[in-house]
C-alpha cells in the first residue's frame, strides 16, 4: 500500500521537477516513439505492450485521451503543459515540457 501511494505521490512532484516548454515526447517501455511540439493540435495513436492509447496535444496542452487500462488513471490526470503522464499497466508515459535532460531526474533536478 504503501508503494502505491509513494508512486502516485511521485507522478505529482515529477510535474514541478520537470521545466516548462513546448516539447512533448511519448515513451513506450522507456523508448521514445513520437516527439511533437504543443503548439500543433493533433492525436497521436499509440500502441503499448497491452493495447491502445490516444494522446491528444490542443491549445498548447497534452492529454491522455483514450487508454486501453481498466482504471484510466491516467486519463483521470487530465491537461497538462509541463509533467508527466503516466498509463502504467501499458508502459506509456507523456512527457510535456522542452530542456529536459534525459541524465537528471526529478530527484535530482
Amino acid at each position: 500500500m504503501i508503494l502505491i501511494i509513494a508512486s502516485f505521490a511521485g507522478m505529482f512532484f515529477t510535474r514541478e521537477a520537470l521545466s516548462q516548454g513546448t516539447e512533448v515526447i511519448i515513451e513506450v517501455s522507456g523508448k521514445a516513439v513520437f516527439t511533437a511540439t504543443l503548439d500543433t493540435d493533433r492525436e497521436i495513436p499509440v500502441e503499448g505492450p497491452r493495447g491502445h492509447a490516444v494522446v491528444e496535444i490542443r491549445n498548447g496542452k497534452v492529454r491522455m485521451k483514450e487508454a486501453w487500462c481498466n482504471n484510466h488513471l491516467c486519463m483521470k490526470q487530465g491537461w497538462i503543459t509541463r509533467g508527466t503522464i503516466v498509463c502504467l499497466p501499458n508502459s506509456i508515459v507523456v512527457i510535456a515540457g522542452s530542456g529536459m535532460n534525459k541524465d537528471l531526474d526529478a530527484i535530482t533536478g
